[in-house]
């Protein structure tokens, strides 16, 4: 799509205690069509809130959400463990994952100094396209897993859900070839990764749909997921979008989550947010503030 911007600067990692969190972008610009990702919104409503949103939040014309495809690593404690792993590159059923991006995350990802083989883990926070996307390389006629020391991690109800018929074709592509190594681990929806690192359980997007928390040396971030999709989110929380599997149950997650960290030093990065920021209380909604 026009508009899409790549990195082409090594991304600026954050401290948070001993553990350093390196947002590993993929692409950012226009993405999704605002109307069909907000359906139950009136237009008037929606125009409203991408208003107060800003205009960095939308493009120009007010018809596309301004996001980001991005991932993050966690580094420190003598672990390299990455969350999501973007769009990803061409595959046998899909030679173009995102029409008009060529996806340099794996060269955003050496920028960070993060070779393959140096993830001991990969976290999916649930299985979309667009956050499993790099879990496996085509090589020649074959996909292969792009990390072959790493441990991927996916809840159960998540891979249960993706697997329960006919697999999707993205997580035919980008999930299967990992289990069939013996790569796959299903885990629990708070499964403690190590002594810093937990899974937060965010169902409702999809069912077994997570969160990442990190809490190092009194220091915390939350790589929030799909919690929010648009800053609009923050303002009403009640919105959910025409993605979220249980839309119901998305909407109570999120003020759950929501009111538990605003307010509070723990530094919010969601997946489709360019820059994240600390958590506030504004009226009946939240806003972000700067890092």
């Amino acid at each position: 799509m026009p508009g899409l911007t790549t990195p082409t600067t090594p991304p600026a990692p954050i401290q948070v205690g001993q553990r350093r969190i390196v947002p590993i972008i993929e692409a950012v610009g226009p993405a999704l069509p605002a109307r069909a990702t907000y359906p139950h919104l009136a237009p008037d409503q929606l125009t409203a809130l991408l208003s107060v949103a800003g205009p960095t939040n939308t493009d120009p014309s007010g018809t596309y959400l301004h996001m980001a495809s991005q991932g993050f690593a966690i580094l420190g404690a003598g672990r390299v463990i990455l969350v999501d792993t973007g769009l990803g590159g061409p595959k046998p059923a899909r030679p173009h994952p995102r029409r008009g991006l060529d996806s340099r995350w794996m060269s955003t990802l050496e920028l960070a100094g993060i070779g393959p083989a140096d993830v001991d883990t990969v976290i999916n926070t649930h299985l979309h396209h667009d956050h499993i996307g790099w879990n496996t390389t085509l090589t020649g006629t074959y996909l292969r897993p792009t990390f072959p020391n790493a441990q991927y991690l996916v809840t159960r109800p998540e891979l249960e859900h993706a697997t329960a018929t006919t697999p999707p074709v993205h997580v035919a592509d980008s999930v299967l070839p990992v289990q069939a190594t013996g790569q796959l681990w299903p885990c629990a929806l708070d499964h403690h990764v190590d002594e810093e690192v937990r899974l937060v359980p965010a169902p409702g997007h999809t069912p077994g749909h997570v969160l990442v928390e990190v809490a190092s040396q009194g220091r915390r971030a939350l790589l929030a997921g799909d919690l929010i999709h648009h800053p609009l989110q923050l303002r009403r929380p009640d919105i959910s979008t025409a993605l979220c599997i249980d839309p119901i149950q998305a909407t109570a997650t999120r003020r759950a989550v929501l009111d538990r960290y605003a307010d509070t030093d723990t530094l919010l990065l969601p997946s489709h947010l360019p820059i994240g920021g600390y958590l506030r209380r504004d009226g009946d909604g939240y806003r972000l503030a700067p890092p």
